[in-house]
């Protein structure tokens, strides 16, 4: 049978009844708490109208009695700011003073060490970067160049080495004659003059040989600023002019004294040394022009020993050769040598001198 049929109705009556009063108390319990939770907002409400109707801060004005008027008086207002233009201007006055202050103290240079960028170059001691400009007034720097001189020696070469094959048998027989007897010297000389250009060309080398050994040698003695070129050429010239006379002055004198085969011989003596001189020059001049000054000093050493030895052998040949045919004994024959060879270099020698030393 059902389960409700079993349920009295009063019974179920009363279990109704119990349950509402649990919903009851329910009820009140839960109003209790509702209640004591919420806060009076009639107070705060208060509060802050009383904070509105707070009255505003008034200014306080006191009074300030001046000694000179005393039914007058001052109201200073305590709040009261001051002037912004008097205060902007009293900054820039001061800005203005301290400026000119910083300004007329001395300043220091500080010296930045700077080894990781380019600013330390900055304040090199050879790079015035910072430093006032120089107006200066000088010679450029033109490096002194031997090419002109290398030019001109390789054309002396030149010239010995076109005579040399062009005229090989004039060549050969010019040194020979040093050592020959009298009757094979005579007949090696008749053939020499027979070849009149290599002669003047023989000519033409010693005197450009012996211009250029003079050039060199007072270059060298800085005995002279003159140039190069022009102290050459002054030298080749001298030696030109100077065996030139002295040929015209012994045709003359042969002339004269009807002595014509031995100043014949003597010219030839004195030109067959010069002849060798010039191409024994040679060498010295390369010496004199591209060696070192200690072996420019034996150069000259040796040179001049040579030319002394080729003089001396000049002079003994000229006295044997005309001894016979003139006459003549050493003593005045001497005497021609210190009138006709000696005086007159010694007078250009003097001469050149005091040209160069500026008292001519």
């Amino acid at each position: 049978m059902p389960f409700t049929a079993n349920i009295k109705p009063n019974q179920y009556f009363c279990d109704m009844c119990g349950l509402k009063r649990f919903l009851f108390l329910l009820l009140l319990v839960n109003s209790c708490v509702c209640g004591f939770t919420q806060t009076d907002s009639s107070n705060r409400a208060e509060t802050s109208r009383n904070r509105q109707l707070s009255p505003a801060p008034q200014k306080i004005l006191q009074r300030v009695s001046v000694a000179k008027d005393s039914f007058a008086n001052v109201a200073v207002d305590s709040l009261q700011r001051a002037d912004s233009l008097q205060l902007a201007q009293a900054r820039r006055d001061s800005l203005l003073a301290d400026s000119i202050r910083r300004a007329s103290l001395p300043r220091l240079n500080v010296v930045f060490k700077d080894t990781s960028t380019y600013r330390k170059y900055q304040t090199h001691p050879y790079l015035p970067l910072h430093s006032p400009a120089l107006y200066m007034l000088i010679n450029y720097h033109q490096p002194q160049t031997k090419d002109e001189l290398f030019y001109l020696m390789a054309g002396v070469i030149f010239i010995m080495a076109f005579i040399r094959l062009t005229f090989s048998k004039y060549f050969r027989n010019l040194f020979l004659l040093f050592f020959q007897t009298s009757i094979r010297q005579k007949q090696t000389r008749d053939q020499l003059l027979q070849d009149n250009l290599a002669s003047l060309l023989m000519n033409f080398l010693f005197v450009i040989s012996g211009g250029l050994y003079i050039t060199l040698l007072v270059r060298y003695k800085n005995w002279t600023d003159i140039s190069f070129w022009w102290l050459a050429a002054g030298a080749a010239a001298v030696l030109l002019l100077l065996y030139l006379g002295k040929y015209l002055f012994l045709l003359f004198t042969g002339w004269v004294f009807n002595t014509k085969e031995a100043a014949g011989s003597y010219v030839f003596v004195v030109f067959l040394v010069n002849k060798v001189l010039g191409v024994l020059l040679i060498p010295f001049l390369l010496i004199l022009a591209f060696a070192d000054p200690v072996l420019v000093n034996i150069g000259i050493t040796l040179s001049a020993g040579m030319i002394c030895l080729l003089l001396g052998y000049r002079y003994w040949v000229s006295f044997l050769a005309i001894r016979n045919k003139l006459k003549v004994n050493a003593l005045h024959f001497l005497l021609y040598l210190c009138a006709v060879e000696l005086l007159p270099l010694a007078l250009i020698c003097k001469v050149l001198m005091n040209y160069f030393n500026g008292s001519l």
